[in-house]
């Protein structure tokens, strides 16, 4: 039986994560059940049923439900989030194995394999395989799921990676959506690129900009001669 997977280690690594993404992530640890996928069901199940439950215990009492901050609508979104983060762990242990500690001799992927999704080596053959189980079993539960929520209407399928952006005020739509790794790899790769830019940027104002010292004077400019 094949026990790679990179989706445990995903959802454990997003539970530290301070938003809705991280809390239901936290509630997927917390389920009791030996395999992820099931947990997430789990989850799923727990929050129908707290919805339901609100619902009933407001019409006795008159007082309005309290709003969930994490909805079982949600979860459809978490298992997109959990497939892309699957690609980035693939990402990460495929340019493990193209580096290599050259004046020791050294090759750390296997560790960074076994670590990462339990994979036997960081070879793309290998990485591609595991990735790929884990899109299965993630599109199964994405199906179940969106057949238990029918009520829902243009729901999207689960892709290989996929994003969100809003294209107008409270208007999001897919972008990407792809299927293939060979496909993946370059935006990720791009993505790192936009995200080292925006940290240099970040760090170019704040050298520029921040006041080191309550009491700091800014230097005058000195005036060239006539």
């Amino acid at each position: 039986m094949n026990n790679s997977t990179f989706i445990n280690n995903v959802v454990t690594n997003m539970s530290s994560n301070k938003n809705r993404n991280g809390a239901i992530a936290s509630l997927v640890d917390a389920a009791d059940a030996p395999l992820a996928a099931n947990r997430i069901a789990i989850v799923w199940d727990q929050l129908a049923k707290q919805r339901k439950q609100a619902k009933i215990e407001s019409v006795r009492t008159g007082v309005p439900a309290q709003e969930m901050t994490e909805k079982p609508e949600h979860m459809l979104s978490f298992v997109q989030n959990v497939m892309n983060a699957c690609c980035w762990s693939a990402r990460r242990v495929i340019n493990s194995g193209k580096q290599t500690d050259m004046a020791n001799g050294l090759d750390f992927s296997q560790d960074v394999a076994e670590q990462a999704g339990n994979i036997e080596s960081a070879r793309i053959k290998d990485v591609e395989l595991t990735l790929m189980d884990d899109f299965s079993i993630l599109n199964e539960l994405h199906t179940w799921l969106c057949s238990e929520m029918n009520y829902m209407t243009d729901l999207d399928p689960l892709f290989l990676f996929a994003e969100k952006e809003e294209v107008d005020e409270g208007i999001w739509e897919l972008k990407h959506m792809l299927m293939d790794l060979n496909d993946v790899l370059p935006v990720l790769d791009e993505k790192v690129l936009e995200i080292t830019e925006e940290s240099e940027g970040k760090v170019t104002q704040f050298a520029a900009s921040h006041e080191f010292g309550a009491k700091q004077k800014p230097r005058a400019v000195k005036k060239k001669a006539a």
